[in-house]
């Protein structure tokens, strides 16, 4: 299998129990930190040998003559990007787990597995110069934000954000996703008066907040479906590059690629 061949882990001298430890370590990160996938539609994975997605659009030709009334197009696509970061595991960890300590020390392939998950949404949301991201487009509505600290202005700035798509036709269900000092701010909020938890006020409406380390400022989603895509070739995995007398070296990578289909279904939040 492709797999097999890109990961070389049956080349690796550590039993399938060192294998699962770094596997759910990988794992627990990435969904902790990836917050893209929380607000678009999954597609995938498609497999490692998945390099593009057609977008279902055409574009003229520019190298092949066409003849008489003959026209020439090329499908345009979204090439997926492989992501990757390399790490190490010291020998004394790895031996010490398999003598029957009761954790393997992951912490080098947590740091990489949020390398990597950190860089998908970076290139989700802001693009990669070809394809733009799901904030990269004139064509998105915004909402000024106020000073997050007043009793309720977290909460009638995101109601604001999801009254913007509303009024626009852009049905629900919508979540919010905030850099980590709004996400704070949001959670810190009371509403004025009764104290009413801001999250009580908004998840009529808004069925999550979520948040990133790589946005600024935020941005309010419609999460009907269809209007954000993306795509994964080979999900995040671990891989066997080589071992010396120290460490074992290893490598986590993926490939993806992001489509924005309705830039008007999400409602920037400027910082």
């Amino acid at each position: 299998m492709m797999e097999d061949l890109l990961q070389r882990r049956r080349a690796a001298p550590v039993s399938d129990r060192v294998w699962k430890e770094i596997d759910d370590a990988v794992r627990r990160v990435a969904v902790h930190v990836l917050a893209g996938r929380r607000v678009a539609d999954f597609d995938g994975p498609r497999g490692w040998d998945h390099v593009a997605s057609r977008l279902g659009t055409l574009r003229p030709s520019r190298s092949i003559h066409a003849s008489g009334t003959a026209r020439a197009w090329v499908p345009e696509v979204a090439l997926l990007t492989e992501i990757r970061a390399d790490f190490s595991l010291p020998w004394a960890d790895i031996e010490a787990f398999e003598r029957g300590s009761r954790a393997l020390e992951t912490a080098p392939a947590e740091a990489a597995a949020r390398d990597v998950a950190e860089t998908e949404d970076h290139l989700v949301f802001y693009g990669d110069g070809e394809q733009p991201g799901f904030l990269g487009s004139d064509k998105s509505p915004r909402q000024t934000l106020g000073d997050w600290r007043e009793p309720g202005r977290a909460v009638a700035d995101i109601l604001g954000a999801v009254d913007t798509l509303d009024r626009a036709g852009i049905a629900g269900p919508y979540a919010a996703v905030l850099d980590y000092g709004r996400f704070n701010e949001f959670w810190q909020a009371q509403a004025s008066g009764c104290g009413y938890p801001a999250s009580e006020q908004v998840k009529e409406r808004v069925e999550g907040i979520h948040r990133s380390g790589v946005l600024k400022g935020g941005a309010v989603f419609s999460c009907r479906g269809g209007d954000f895509i993306i795509t994964v070739g080979g999900d995040l995995s671990v891989g066997y590059r080589w071992h010396d007398t120290d460490a074992m070296h290893l490598f986590c990578v993926e490939t993806v690629a992001a489509q924005i289909m309705s830039p008007e279904a999400v409602c920037l939040l400027p910082a």
